[in-house]
């Protein structure tokens, strides 16, 4: 149950705060403040919560379902904040003063399922992007997985400064600026560590099977590891004929040719 808990509770609260705190400094008057409700409100940070909810899940399935989960519950304390805050507040036409005002039910509820809708979609592809970013064997996959939000980052960052920059503050320009270097250098360094890590382990496996080459030695009558210049000097010009001492790998014998 405690494990259950450790691996469902942490994206939910995330989700929570990141809902939450995203409208309220918006509110706020200060260019920092902005700055960061806009870094909480991007797509990217939606994405990269339902990737965090798949990385820590224990099976394909938790990932799925908790990507989607927390993005459902993101959203909805997003607008419940916006609601609190009057965004939702309509004037009401049947009152001959025109000052009464309703909540406009409509089109609160209609945002909550567009979103989530996009959430049913998105969440569980970046839920299992996060699954197999730390549990795919293949480094191939393994690589894909791990680039799904950086690349995210990118592109969104490059739209926003490209269409919406000129409209922001220099703080919030510099922001998707900053946000996109660093998303590049994550690009790279992923990369980087992928090549070393396919490197290591072919190296590994070549210097295992040549720790595992064990022959019968024709003077001694016994199995030697041969490795290096006595390997060359057995399998050379003077090795055994034919019918003679055999090249063995665990389980596998082998005539030395």
């Amino acid at each position: 149950m405690r494990s259950s808990l450790s691996t469902v509770t942490p994206p939910l609260a995330v989700g929570l705060f990141i809902g939450v705190a995203g409208p309220l400094l918006e509110s706020m008057n200060g260019q920092l403040s902005h700055a960061v409700s806009v870094t909480l409100v991007a797509g990217w940070m939606y994405s990269l919560l339902a990737f965090f909810a798949g990385l820590i899940a224990k099976s394909m399935k938790q990932a799925g379902i908790m990507g989607f989960a927390s993005l459902v519950v993101t959203v909805l304390a997003y607008y419940v904040t916006k609601a609190t805050q009057g965004d939702f507040v309509a004037p009401d036409f049947s009152d001959p003063t025109g000052k009464a005002t309703h909540f406009a039910w409509q089109d609160f509820l209609s945002m909550l399922v567009l979103w989530w809708v996009f959430a049913l979609l998105l969440g569980p592809l970046c839920g299992l992007a996060g699954y197999y970013s730390r549990t795919a064997r293949a480094l191939g996959l393994r690589l894909v997985c791990q680039l799904a939000v950086p690349a995210v980052v990118v592109c969104e960052t490059t739209m926003r400064l490209s269409v919406e920059a000129s409209r922001q503050d220099a703080l919030v320009g510099t922001t998707w600026s900053s946000t996109r270097i660093l998303a590049i250098a994550i690009v790279a360094l992923l990369v980087v560590t992928a090549f070393s890590a396919r490197h290591r382990r072919t190296y590994s496996r070549v210097s295992a099977n040549a720790r595992r080459r064990v022959c019968w030695c024709a003077s001694a009558g016994r199995r030697e590891p041969l490795t290096g210049a006595r390997h060359r000097e057995f399998v050379g010009p003077d090795r055994p004929a034919s019918g003679g001492p055999r090249a063995r790998w665990y389980g596998h014998a082998l005539p030395v040719r």
